[in-house]
């Protein structure tokens, strides 16, 4: 099934492919258009912002939420090291040109996402050129797989655990084509042990390729001595051992391509736990790191008691496959039952005609491993996905984003269906794909962009912006409380959020019991009175904490406090 490549500019395709994915840098140009009007896209953002934020040599880098203070005054930390360094290091890097501008730093942080997303994408196109041998249909290939639901909703989010990571997949793929092509072993481990810096999703690719690298070099399938039909000499095909398997194992160079991985992602491992125990002073088994590790490993028996029915293999499984029918489908298609995801119907999107389009879509792929060559690569892109979400699904049964982890399935799919329609019509009808394939992509992100917008949310947004950068530059180096989430039933992000824009704050809840300790008080309501130190906030505003708590006590606050809340207030004054 491998084709050609056809007689025109190499760099035409290429170029076409780069000018049609920077279109995600205008359909995102809008402020407003950030803060998405469901799924997990703001607050798994607002969970690594500040993340990235807190990281400097101050605090060792460790990775930390926030800080807060105990009973006793004393500062602790709340640690998000569950993920290597790279990836917060980068995002870091993007935000410190502007220090003093929330919306420029949430703007640099996202277009380094739309960057990875780009270059993830290019990475694909360049695998599949040495893999199907033909530009076109790896350019067709790589945009219908980038104009899916979920890659054109998330391509900018800010996590680690997506555009780095997912990078990092595609860079060792990559790496891998050009080892089994021409034999350049060292690149391979260069190219691994830069994705072990930027995410663990890398260790599902290597775990196939690994495993079907030796069982291939190790095993042969030969036809038995003598002649007679062809019918009878493939019943008399026999499998050979090649060598003695340990000794093929320690010569291999999967094998040190599985101890350089091991060794190396340990070693970024063992750098989290240690700066997890000098700054919490915890036995290893209470690192947070170590906790979060054995919840996503099903090690924990409380956890999964109570989420045994979101984990049974009947829920999971079913869930699996319609994330591949939205991995596969394009945005702009027919097809809503998949692309209802994004207003969280439930079980509704999770029909049996998406479910059973994903099985459609993968047993395609596996029969089609049979007509290619390079069947190892192919068959470990396709696996890749399997490899990450069956085996990690006490952290993937809940997050949408893991869908992402199927992009080799789509990328499989759709160069084995074009590899099948070019050998029966030839490179003319291919082109025509190519012109149609780059039409889908582009209107699904223009569609996309529109995707819980609205002119009103926007302009909220940033006036709740703006407020916390003028609480932000007040409130540097002290202590703030928090009475509950100001922002909570009008702001659309996660409640991380606040830790974000208050990063240089210690921030202080409720729950701690240590109000007494704080230096500020942040309110969504406002409240007249010389505690008010914020007097030109239109959302969120801020109180001197010795004052507040004498204005309350005194009782001369309480009918105010209990007025209108933040938004409605907003919405008198524009009116």
């Amino acid at each position: 099934m491998d084709a050609r490549t056809p007689r025109s500019s190499p760099f035409l395709p290429l170029l076409l492919l780069l000018a049609a994915l920077s279109t995600v840098f205008l359909t995102t140009n809008d402020r407003g258009h950030f803060f998405r009007a469901y799924g997990p896209h703001a607050g798994m953002t607002f969970a690594h912002l500040p993340v990235a934020a807190n990281l400097s040599p101050e605090h060792h880098f460790l990775g930390f939420l926030h800080q807060t203070l105990d009973a006793d005054g004393a500062p602790t930390y709340k640690p998000f090291n569950r993920f290597p360094i790279g990836g917060y290091a980068l995002i870091k890097l993007s935000m410190m040109p502007f220090e003093d501008d929330l919306w420029a730093q949430i703007h640099a942080a996202q277009v380094l996402m739309l960057l990875f997303f780009v270059a993830t994408a290019a990475l694909a196109y360049l695998s599949l050129c040495r893999l199907t041998s033909h530009r076109w249909i790896a350019f067709s290939a790589t945009l219908l797989t980038f104009s899916s639901t979920y890659w054109l909703y998330l391509n900018e989010m800010v996590t680690t655990e997506m555009g780095p990571d997912l990078f990092g997949v595609m860079l060792v793929f990559h790496g891998m084509v050009v080892f089994v092509q021409e034999g350049r072993f060292r690149q391979l481990l260069f190219r691994t042990c830069i994705a072990l810096l930027l995410g663990w999703h890398v260790y599902a690719l290597l775990l196939p390729f690994i495993v079907l690298g030796l069982a291939r070099d190790m095993v042969r399938v030969r036809p038995a001595d003598g002649g007679g039909s062809f019918r009878n000499r493939l019943l008399r095909r026999r499998f050979v051992l090649v060598r003695p398997a340990a000794a093929r194992l320690l010569s291999h160079r999967c094998a040190m391509l599985g101890a350089v991985a091991l060794l190396f992602g340990g070693s970024v491992l063992t750098f989290n736990f240690a700066n997890e125990y000098v700054a919490l002073e915890k036995g290893l088994t209470q690192l947070p790191s170590v906790r979060s590790m054995g919840r996503r490993l099903g090690f924990s028996e409380k956890f999964n008691t109570i989420n045994a029915e979101l984990l049974a293999w009947s829920r999971v499984v079913p869930k699996q496959f319609h994330r591949i029918a939205g991995m596969t489908l394009p945005y702009s298609l027919p097809g809503g039952y998949v692309n209802t995801f994004i207003k969280w119907p439930g079980e509704r999107s999770r029909g049996l005609q998406s479910i059973t389009t994903g099985i459609i879509i993968s047993g395609v792929c596996l029969v089609g491993l049979a007509f290619v060559r390079h069947k190892v690569l192919w068959a470990t892109l396709l696996l890749f996905g399997f490899c990450w979400s069956f085996p990690m699904r006490h952290v993937t049964y809940m997050h949408n984003f893991e869908a992402l982890s199927y992009t080799g399935v789509p990328l499989v799919f759709f160069s084995l269906v074009l590899l099948y329609l070019h050998r029966s019509f030839g490179n003319r009808a291919i082109k025509g794909l190519s012109a149609a394939a780059l039409l889908i992509f582009l209107f699904s992100g223009f569609q996309m962009a529109r995707v819980g917008y609205s002119a009103e949310a926007a302009e909220f947004h940033e006036a709740v912006v703006a407020d916390f950068e003028t609480i932000r530059r007040m409130t540097e180096g002290h202590v703030v409380f928090i009475p509950q989430n100001p922002a909570r039933g009008a702001f659309d992000v996660s409640w991380r959020g606040t830790y974000f824009f208050l990063t240089g704050s210690v921030v202080l809840t409720p729950a701690e019991g240590n109000r007494h300790l704080a230096d500020f008080v942040i309110e969504g309501k406002r409240v007249p009175g010389p505690a008010l130190l914020t007097p030109e906030n239109r959302l969120m505003f801020l109180y001197d904490r010795a004052v507040y708590d004498r204005q309350r006590e005194s009782g001369a606050s309480g009918g105010q406090a209990a007025g209108p809340s933040s938004y409605e207030n907003a919405r008198l004054e524009k009116q």
